[in-house]
């Protein structure tokens, strides 16, 4: 009996972890610990695909867990970028301000209505409607790098455009393709994990 409420459990205990490692990274972010916090939510994103991934296998897909995914990303893929937008881009103008709104709002909305409609699928192959919200990680790296090579007013109204831009493509309904081999990505996201974790000591 229990095992069978842990097989059934596994997958929301998974999301359970993902969640905690998204709520450490956003503590250290606060305390101006930027590193240590981007590998801790990368490291959120691997157990956050995990979740999914273990749901199918195990046949224990339900309504709670998909509900379940979906609060943990808002906190992942859309809080923690938004508190890491303003206290350490610095991306305090009223311009940003709006921007980053903006990208919380088509989070929430592109996170809704795929817990309405989910995955498609399309001559056999799947699809996501827009652009996933976990795209975040990656516009973290794309400020971080455009951070090191453009002054502060060439960075705001860069940032500014490239998160209006995502948050029009979180809304459209292009279809986005889903991966059908994740492990490499997996593993990449884990090593870049581990080496913002080292970078932050």
């Amino acid at each position: 009996m229990k095992k069978d409420v842990l097989r059934s459990n596994l997958a929301n205990i998974v999301s359970g972890i993902a969640l905690l490692f998204a709520w450490l990274a956003i503590i250290f972010l606060l305390k101006d610990e930027f590193y240590f916090s981007f590998g801790l939510i990368l490291l959120a994103f691997v157990f956050d695909s995990i979740d999914g991934y273990l749901a199918r296998k195990l046949a224990t897909s339900n309504q709670l867990g998909t509900a379940l995914d979906g609060y943990v990303d808002v906190i992942s893929y859309l809080t923690y970028p938004a508190i890491s937008f303003v206290t350490f881009f610095k991306l305090t103008n009223a311009f940003s301000i709006i921007s980053i709104f903006v990208f919380l709002a088509a989070g929430v909305f592109r996170l809704a209505r795929f817990e309405v409609r989910g995955i498609k699928k399309l001559e056999g192959k799947m699809y996501y409607e827009g652009l996933p919200v976990f795209i975040s990680p990656v516009l973290i790296l794309i400020f971080l790098l455009g951070s090191k090579v453009m002054n502060n007013v060439l960075f705001s109204w860069f940032t500014t455009s490239v998160l209006v831009i995502t948050s029009v493509l979180m809304v459209h309904t292009f279809k986005f393709p889903k991966p059908k081999n994740v492990l490499p990505i997996l593993i990449l996201i884990s090593v870049l994990s581990f080496i913002f974790l080292f970078m932050g000591f």
